[in-house]
């Protein structure tokens, strides 16, 4: 992506009119609409465009000053630009002050800094959490943006001070700056996936909810938030103090959503106060970094170590120590705010004079070192890798490079070689201690395969039941599948596998033949496949999650395999086998590229499952007691625990916990996965436990729940972390209950159903009039509906809706252009369809960006007191001719001279296909004309 930048006036205006702008005081807004950006007043006149071909994803701010506007996207052929080598911006926002451009990369977690002129890039903070939408306050000289979804971080704009503001349970999605009130406002989506506008000030207090928004972009000026509305395809305005209902700036819906918004006027740019008598300084020093005295009769800015007072004199910049012959460094040196390190490449370690680097070498068996030693006058000292950091034992290490990760759940981040930072990945969120990541979204479960029976309880043991009673066999083998709710278990006395719907209860048979010994079994959630090993057979099977479609996948080799996991998106089956040479095995889902994870130091290794978070490897060896650890490709093989669990059978992996079934004691127990450590019994009259999976939207990542029933939603589903997030078409609005849709009742525009169907290598469709249930009469007097409009039932409330061939609100109704064909087999009298057409004189001329809305060259007009467009009123003249039985279509035009005609060729019966009200029906034609007054009476629902 670039930054791309253009004088705020097109060649189209003259210098002096936009110049008028700063005297004038005139506010108005950009914004971006499809690929180009356009600018509005305030009062939604004074529409037109500013820049073209801008791309359909725009970031965009402005220098008021300069009169320049920047924005971001792909394509890189107009204009000048500022390059950046990112490929992930999320955030951009000017500096009008210190004329410089900052920018957030998502995905590399930094925040960036330009000159205005494209030189002196520099990366001002690292490691933070997925940053986005940033915004600057340079007069108070604070930097915000919003951190992993959730959180809102500030620091100064050298990047020094990065504090969180606020954290918050719901996701945020957009985030803009009052610097009147020095308050942050911002979206966020709501428990039932309503989204809100909410407000804070600059320290995180003082919060205030405010009303409903379904934005895409705000922007903060005076008493208002103006935002746009991408469903409305409109531009709103709500009170920010006291919310209420919103107000529409624009009265005619844009063809194409708009998206970030920016309001353009000096006080959205004010400049620092100079009439103080101290102005290098203000009230939170902010304008120095760290010091601000106040020498003789005037503020003077003083700069702290490792910073230079700027050319202004205002505030401090960041000296570049690695610069100056790496600062005595002896090989590696990087600069941070402020400060700098010292670093050592690969096989040498740091002295503790924090300059000097010495080679890592063997301890020689001497002594026990995590890392290895450098050789001292007192003898072998053991040394730590960059990023991690000796522990007091004198012997192991801990940080990001260690195997402890430095005590981080998930992500760790190394801000100096001594110091890091913990993360976690999206869908969790960070615990007050800074290190353990906790899973959002429902509580998770156990599901335990109990020999006799398949019972379900919480991660501790409490509030135990049974999912599946009666199992006509013994239960060893389970999975879950995060789609469709479903419980799959094999019995291998009935040699069946069944499962069983978790939200009906509903229990069916899939294979009964074919099977000896199916002791372990795999869910593939993502490409719904089933996957099973057979111990007496010696074989993996597959087959569809019904059980159709089974297959050998491996076979070759194999004595007696017994667990199996499936990783989906590495696309990696896993497997053990306990015969006479016991193996940890992996393979493609296919059965192919067979690599062994682990050969080595086994007896019995039965159970297995995946750490996704870490993509990682743990298995149990029933014999010796033990559990193991490996990356997916058998590397890094490490033993968690030793002889503390008697005879584990299976294990499963969530968060932090790993829960092992063991037989010795017939319970199943927890421990810490990374050390061990923790023991916990996990409490349950179990009689003998197999099988354990963790039920949990984030523990099988990549499961698309909208495939089953939408996800439960009425429209629109989007599967985000294993979670559906519901969504309406535009004109309905998602209903309380976070699923269904209700229309708008102010809609202008009525969806219609239509015939689709395909003769002759040609694809027709005619519209057809509303089926919808009439009301009673008595309930639509009072409305006053049009003469072409009639009283229907909408939610069991009466309402008026035109009929086809007419749009409006219901008490006006206007016709329109529609599409009607004969579909006469014989000869047939020319008919003569003309379209009604309004005739007041408040009809406007249509935008330019609505030049295609009408066919076959009818001219696009705008009724302001409707707020709805139409189409000029045309002559469709459908003809047959008795030459070989062909239909023409004739388009004519009071101000054309010429006539278009299109041939449709000659239809006989046929069956075609009707798309009305979220339902698909067909229809079968035996008769000589479509009737569009009322709806056919024998259409059939499939």
């Amino acid at each position: 992506k670039s930054f791309y930048s253009q004088i705020l006036k097109p060649q189209i205006f003259s210098c002096s009119t936009m110049l008028q702008l700063e005297y004038s005081s005139q506010p108005f807004l950009l914004f971006g609409h499809g690929k180009s950006i356009h600018r509005m007043s305030l009062d939604g006149k004074n529409h037109r465009r500013l820049a073209a071909g801008t791309g359909s994803s725009i970031l965009l701010d402005f220098h008021f000053r300069e009169e320049r506007l920047y924005w971001v996207f792909k394509l890189m052929f107009i204009l000048q630009k500022l390059y950046s080598s990112d490929k992930h911006i999320s955030g951009l926002t000017v500096d009008w002050v210190g004329n410089g451009v900052f920018w957030t990369s998502s995905r590399k977690g930094q925040i960036k800094k330009m000159d205005l002129n494209g030189k002196n890039e520099r990366t001002i903070l690292r490691h933070l959490s997925q940053p986005s939408f940033i915004n600057v306050d340079p007069t108070h000289r604070f930097l915000f943006w919003l951190s992993g979804g959730s959180e809102i971080q500030r620091s100064d704009l050298s990047g020094q001070m990065k504090m969180t503001v606020l954290k918050l349970e719901e996701q945020l999605e957009v985030l803009s700056v009052d610097q009147e009130d020095k308050r942050l406002f911002w979206v966020q989506l709501g428990l039932q996936g309503e989204r809100l506008f909410a407000s804070c000030d600059y320290s995180g207090n003082s919060l205030h909810i405010i009303d409903l928004s379904q934005s895409l972009g705000i922007s903060v000026f005076l008493e208002n938030v103006y935002y746009t509305d991408a469903a409305a395809g409109v531009i709103r305005k709500i009170n920010k103090y006291t919310g209420g209902r919103p107000v529409d700036v624009n009265d005619k819906p844009m063809v194409k959503p708009p998206v970030d918004i920016k309001v353009v006027h000096p006080l959205i740019q004010p400049m620092a106060d100079t009439s103080s008598p101290f102005p290098g300084c203000n009230d939170q020093s902010g304008s120095c970094v760290n010091v601000c005295s106040r020498l003789e009769e005037l503020g003077v800015c003083q700069c702290s170590e490792g910073f230079a007072l700027s050319n202004h004199g205002t505030h401090c910049e960041d000296v570049n120590e690695c610069a100056h012959w790496n600062h005595g460094c002896s090989l590696g040196c990087e600069n941070i705010p402020g400060s700098y390190f010292c670093t050592c490449p690969k096989g040498y370690t740091l002295l503790p004079d924090g300059r000097t680097c010495q080679e890592i070498t063997p301890c020689g068996g001497i002594m026990k070192c995590g890392h290895g030693c450098i050789a001292t006058e007192h003898g072998a000292v053991c040394v730590c890798p960059e990023g991690s950091v000796l522990q007091e034992d004198g012997h192991t290490c801990t940080g990001c490079s260690s195997a402890d990760r430095g005590g981080c759940s998930q992500l760790c981040s190394s801000i100096t070689p001594s110091r890091w930072e913990c993360g976690c990945l999206p869908g969790y969120r960070l615990h007050q201690d800074g290190k353990r990541c906790i899973a959002t979204g429902p509580p998770a479960f156990l599901i335990v395969a109990n020999l006799m029976d398949v019972r379900r309880m919480n991660p501790d043991g409490t509030e135990e039941q049974t999912l599946v009673k009666e199992p006509r066999g013994t239960i060893l083998a389970l999975d879950f599948d995060p789609v469709y709710h479903r419980v799959y278990f094999a019995s291998i006395s009935q040699r069946t596998i069944e499962r069983v719907d978790l939200n009906t209860g509903s229990r069916e048979v899939l294979i009964s033949d074919g099977l000896d010994s199916p002791e372990g079994l795999a869910i593939d959630w993502v490409h719904h496949r089933m996957y099973w090993t057979d111990r007496s057979k010696s074989a993996v099977d597959c087959s569809t999650l019904d059980g159709l479609k089974r297959k050998t996948v491996v076979k070759e080799g194999l004595e007696e395999p017994r667990g199996i996991a499936v990783h989906p998106q590495a696309k990696k089956l896993f497997w053990t086998d306990t015969g006479a040479q016991p193996v940890v095995e992996s393979a493609t889902l296919e059965g192919s590229s067979r690599v062994i994870i682990a050969s080595t130091g086994l007896m019995s290794p039965t159970g297995l499952t995946i750490d996704f978070t870490d993509d990682r490897l743990f298995w149990c060896d029933q014999k010796r007691g033990l559990i193991e650890t490996a990356a997916l490709d058998g590397s890094d093989r490490r033993v968690l625990m030793e002889n503390q669990v008697g005879r584990p059978f299976d294990l499963a992996v969530f968060e932090d916990r790993l829960w092992i079934s063991e037989w010795e004691h017939q319970q199943i127990r927890s421990v810490h996965k990374r050390t061990g450590q923790k023991l916990q019994r996990i409490h349950g009259s179990l009689v003998q436990p197999a099988s354990v999976v963790v039920v949990h939207p984030l523990a099988k990542p990549g499961a698309n729940v909208c495939l089953h029933l939408n996800g439960g939603c009425a429209q629109k589903c989007e599967s985000n972390l294993g979670l559906s997030h519901c969504s309406c078409l535009p004109h309905f609005t998602l209903s309380a209950d976070g699923k269904s849709c209700l229309s708008v009742s102010s809609s202008n525009v009525t969806a219609a159903p239509f015939l689709l169907f395909l003769y002759s290598s040609n694809l027709f469709s005619i519209i057809l009039s509303l089926c919808v249930p009439l009301s009673d009469q008595n309930d639509c007097y009072s409305l006053h509906c049009a003469v072409n409009a009639r009283c229907v039932l909408d939610a069991e409330n009466p309402r008026c809706l035109c009929q086809e061939g007419f749009t409006g609100d219901g008490q006006t109704c206007l016709g329109k252009v529609m599409f009607i064909t004969s579909l006469k087999a014989t000869s047939q009298p020319s008919m003569d369809v003309t379209t009604r057409h309004h005739n007041s004189n408040s009809a406007e001329k249509c935008p330019s960006s609505h030049d295609a809305y009408c066919l076959y060259h009818g001219v696009c007009v705008y009724f302001p007191e409707i707020k709805s467009y139409a189409c000029k009123s045309r002559r469709l003249v459908l003809k047959q001719t008795s030459e070989d039985n062909v239909s023409e279509i004739s388009v004519t035009d009071e101000s054309m001279s010429e006539t278009t005609t299109t041939s449709v060729p000659r239809v006989r019966p046929l069956s075609i296909v009707l798309f009305a009200h979220g339902h698909i029906f067909t229809y079968t034609f035996k008769f000589v004309h479509i009737y569009l007054n009322k709806c056919p009476s024998h259409l059939q629902k499939i």
